[in-house]
């Protein structure tokens, strides 16, 4: 029968034979509860079979010495469960007993490696055999003790024991006949095929406690059957190493490679966040956000390169583990953006822009014109669509601006005028620090207002130092521009701490130009008579112009008529 079936009645599970566990705390007492005597029994055993399997003696020999002493074990095994749950009705021990055999059942798939190289005919027998051994313990265990597994978790099940299977038989005929390419990326392609399977769990988990019930037993979701799926999948992460090791011809095989595991974390984060979605609980959704930006750790080797025998194909078409990585990890957020997680659209833009920053473009994308300035550029335009949606937000406001800046100076390196880009990009963040500053009443567009007077202050510095080691007055320019749009932006914000900036900035100017005028002669060139009389002219209409009360009128009030005066700081 179906778990999906909801209307199915719980059996009625008769008591447990009263034996009363050992009165205090103490390691005896954790035993008794735990019993973690079976989880040890099924390690030795494995092990021993592994043993036995070295020791000696042929390709065949050695496979069943290996798969088929598992495979005997798990038949046991087996049987103990059936036995625990229809006679002594013992359920904590028999969660245990399932959890062993699901062990022994992946050990049973990894016992006949050699041969899929050697006697591939003998490895599709062996195969065959395994297959069968997980239907029948399966189906068996589960019919026989009453317990319900439903239609998606049977799939999810047996898909990742099909993998577990037939990736063998693959990648043993891939070296068999030289294939170097599948054989290389074998481990890395089982591990995708490891990812496909654990998503095919999606449907239930969405459901959550709804996919178990009256599944027969006393046990709640998500231990059960979640519990399992979780062994499967730390399992099939040491497997994908063992893959590598047996059938990839090169490479640093001793070394362990997160890198296979970036498929099988991205499942495992996808099905967090669906489990959220579908409960539709935040902290889930929140935990699977962050857990992503974890996935970075899968390329954490040799700065983005890997030990895997694929190094070179890596660089030609994707970059490097790095880039693949990225490219996972957006795909997740871009998931997530769909499902609607929230902020998952503002991970999106993250990602694209750490890519453009850190990631290696692949050679075959180079060819074609792809540029690192490409990544956040499309950034930029997602944030565009995010904050035209929230016009209100000035942190989206602000992020637009960043990625944009940064977007300007990525170009300008990318076509050899990078000192170019660098100037336009900070201008356009000053500029837009300067408009969110005068838009926004918040505590950021204050913080951005600070930021944008330091920066005007520094420019200022280090563009008349610069004009003082090589004049040219076209650079001093910007000096006076950034004088008259500080007065402007005084008199916009009504702050006296820009009227402040304005003529710090006003007698830089003037004092850098005189200087470098009286330098190169051309001061001793003017009609100072003149001058002076032009400059007495300018004071006298400022005076005059103050005694109209048009400076006190500005100063104290608003566009709306209401009274306003200027501030103190920025």
């Amino acid at each position: 029968m179906d778990g999906d079936q909801d209307s199915a009645a719980t059996p009625e599970f008769a008591s447990p034979v009263n034996v009363a566990p050992p009165g205090r705390d103490s390691f005896a007492r954790f035993l008794y509860n735990q019993n973690p005597f079976y989880l040890i029994s099924c390690l030795l055993v494995i092990y021993g079979c592994q043993s036995l399997a070295v020791s000696g003696g042929g390709l065949i020999d050695k496979s069943l010495s290996m798969a088929g002493g598992i495979a005997a074990y798990t038949l046991l095994m087996a049987v103990v469960c059936v036995g625990v749950v229809r006679i002594a009705n013992v359920w904590d021990d028999a969660r245990s007993i399932f959890l062993v055999v699901v062990i022994s059942l992946v050990a049973v798939t990894t016992g006949f490696d050699e041969l899929c190289i050697g006697e591939q005919p003998m490895a599709r027998a062996f195969a065959c055999a395994a297959a069968a051994l997980v239907l029948l313990v399966v189906e068996s265990v589960l019919w026989s003790c009453g317990i319900r597994l439903s239609f998606w978790y049977r799939t999810a099940l047996y898909a990742h024991f099909a993998v577990l299977i037939g990736f063998p038989l693959l990648l043993g005929n891939a070296v068999a006949t030289r294939n170097d390419s599948l054989a290389n990326w074998g481990s890395v392609l089982f591990s995708a095929a490891i990812g496909a399977s654990v998503l095919l769990l999606i449907p239930a988990v969405r459901r959550g406690q709804q996919s178990v019930r009256g599944n027969g037993t006393p046990w709640n979701w998500p231990l059960y059957p979640l519990s399992a799926f979780v062994v499967l999948v730390v399992l099939a992460g040491i497997r994908s190493h063992a893959i590598w090791m047996s059938f990839g011809f090169y490479g640093v095989a001793g070394k362990f490679e997160p890198f296979l595991l970036l498929p099988i974390l991205a499942a495992v984060i996808v099905l967090v966040a669906e489990a959220g979605l579908g409960q539709r609980n935040q902290t889930l959704q929140g935990v699977a956000m962050v857990s992503t930006s974890g996935l970075l750790l899968c390329a954490s080797t040799r700065g983005g390169a890997t030990w895997l025998p694929i190094q070179s194909d890596l660089a030609y078409g994707f970059g490097s583990s790095l880039t693949v990585t990225l490219g996972m990890i957006f795909l997740v957020y871009s998931w997530m953006t769909l499902r609607g997680v929230r902020y998952a659209s503002l991970a999106v833009a993250t990602t694209l822009l750490v890519t453009g920053l850190a990631a290696p473009i692949p050679e075959i994308g180079q060819s074609y014109g792809l540029a690192s300035w490409m990544f956040p550029a499309a950034a930029c335009v997602i944030l565009l669509v995010m904050t035209l949606r929230r016009v209100d937000a000035d942190w989206l406001w602000a992020a637009l601006a960043g990625m944009a800046a940064t977007t300007i100076a990525m170009v300008g390196d990318a076509y050899g005028r990078q000192t170019d880009g660098l100037i336009a990009g900070v201008a356009l963040a000053t500029l837009a620090m300067l408009v969110i500053g005068a838009t926004f009443k918040t505590p950021l567009a204050v913080f951005l207002r600070y930021l944008a007077a330091g920066v005007m202050s520094f420019a200022a510095t280090v563009i008349v130092f610069r004009f003082l080691q090589d004049p040219r007055g076209v650079i001093l320019y910007a000096v006076a521009g950034m004088a008259i749009l500080s007065l402007i932006y005084a008199f916009l914000i009504r702050r006296r701490g820009w009227l402040a900036i304005a003529v710090l900035q006003a007698v830089l100017f003037c004092g850098t130009f005189s200087y470098q005028g009286h330098r190169s002669g051309k001061l001793r060139r003017i009609n100072w008579p003149i001058a002076s009389g032009l400059m007495c002219l300018c004071v006298g209409v400022a005076i005059t112009t103050g005694k109209t009360g048009l400076y006190r009128r500005l100063a104290e009030r608003n566009g709306d008529g209401r009274p306003s005066r200027f501030e103190g700081g920025l």
